[in-house]
């Protein structure tokens, strides 16, 4: 088997990869928060969705960005969230989880070749794997905080 590497120089003219982020953020005002179920074992092992939902909210709301409590109160089209998902695999014959954390700012977005709405558009996003022993599951939630409070910096960076 063998591998072929394919070069571009820096200068030729070729689609680039635009990263989401803050300026996405522009001009919405405020979110509602989306946390997914998480797994019965994180569950029993001490990492609950109302904690991680209780974090977030009161992390945002201290920052002054408002929480709608559903889209119907939210003004916006856009109708933005902030979801957060914990994805966990037990390692068999392990004492420690694998786990997916991410946290992303999904909003409707208006498509620039057809000018139809893209619901559900993911347009900021920070996330990470993690191990964590199984006595430990509770300290994914001040990863879960990390991230919240880098979605606030840059909230801050483009609405004052």
């Amino acid at each position: 088997m063998f591998a072929v590497l394919v070069g571009v120089a820096p200068n030729a003219s070729a689609q680039m990869f635009v990263p989401t982020g803050r300026d996405t953020l522009r001009g919405l005002p405020g979110v509602e928060v989306a946390v997914e179920p998480l797994e019965r074992d994180l569950e029993r092992d001490g990492l609950t969705l109302a904690a991680i939902q209780s974090d977030v909210e009161r992390r945002l709301r201290a920052a002054g960005i408002i929480v709608y409590t559903s889209q119907t109160e939210n003004p916006s089209e856009a109708k933005a969230y902030l979801y957060v998902h914990v994805n966990s695999l037990m390692v068999p014959g392990q004492d420690f989880y694998v786990i997916g954390v991410q946290v992303q700012l999904r909003q409707t977005l208006r498509s620039l070749v057809t000018a139809s709405n893209i619901v559900d558009a993911m347009s900021w996003d920070a996330h990470d794997v993690l191990a964590v022993r199984i006595g430990q599951v509770t300290s994914v939630r001040e990863t879960i905080q990390s991230y919240v409070d880098q979605f606030i910096r840059d909230w801050m960076a483009v609405h004052s």
